[in-house]
């Protein structure tokens, strides 16, 4: 009985011993190594989190950005095909015309003297013979204007129309053209003679002003034309003066 107590009391200190051993040196090496297995995963969590916030972040700016150059380009091609194309076309016409005169009258008239050049409307005259006994013969004159495509868009006209696509104008054009036309009722040349008062004003700032809106109109289709990735004329971005 004494051996058997002595051995179990020897076996159960080498067990201790044992045990001390595992505690004092593998545990905490095992419990260190399960510490860093187990930070190491909440880093892989963290770091995937964050990255998918990244990317949700980055997928709506992307969205919003996408959204919004996709609306400019929109609207750009929308000023572009339904106000600036016709305006640039009536400005190129008024250029022609001034090279016209040049080749038929042998007169330069500048881009400073006359920025912008009206085609009157054709005149129609209609004579009228009227015979009678009664009253003896009469003859009856009648003289109409006829407008055309081409004397269609005068100054005033050229106004109004970019007052009436507004929503389409650049803020700048669209001033212009409002106060053209207020500037426009006390012309001398509007064919109502205009008022004695204020003429002399009135003419200075029709011509300013209508100057303005020519530059105004070749700048704004170039920088158009820019943005749509067009071809565009860069010197008329830097004058304003159209060139045929």
């Amino acid at each position: 009985m004494d051996w058997a107590i002595l051995i179990f009391e020897i076996l159960l200190a080498v067990a201790v011993f044992l045990i001390g051993l595992f505690v004092k040196n593998y545990l905490p090496s095992y419990m260190d190594e399960k510490g860093k297995n187990l930070a190491t995963k909440e880093d892989i969590e963290e770091i995937t989190r964050k990255t998918e916030e990244v990317q949700k972040e980055f997928r709506e700016g992307f969205e919003l950005f996408s959204n919004d150059v996709k609306f400019k380009y929109d609207f750009f091609y929308k000023q572009y095909s339904e106000l600036y194309c016709k305006l640039y076309a009536i400005i190129i016409q008024s250029e022609y015309v001034r090279h016209f005169i040049e080749l038929t009258d042998k007169r330069t008239i500048s881009f400073e003297e006359a920025p912008f050049l009206e085609i009157t409307p054709t005149h129609k005259e209609t004579t009228t013979f009227n015979i009678s006994k009664a009253n003896g013969s009469s003859v009856t004159r009648k003289t109409e204007e006829i407008e055309t495509p081409i004397s269609q868009f005068n100054k005033k006209e050229l106004c109004d129309y970019i007052i009436s696509n507004g929503s389409l104008a650049s803020q700048k054009l669209l001033k212009l053209a409002v106060a053209y036309r207020f500037a426009a009722d006390h012309y001398s040349g509007n064919g109502s003679g205009g008022s004695i008062d204020v003429k002399d004003i009135a003419d200075e700032e029709e011509f300013r002003m209508i100057k303005d809106i020519v530059v105004a109109i070749v700048q704004d289709y170039n920088l158009l034309r820019k943005e749509l990735k067009l071809d565009y004329n860069e010197n008329e971005i830097k004058t304003g003066i159209p060139e045929l």
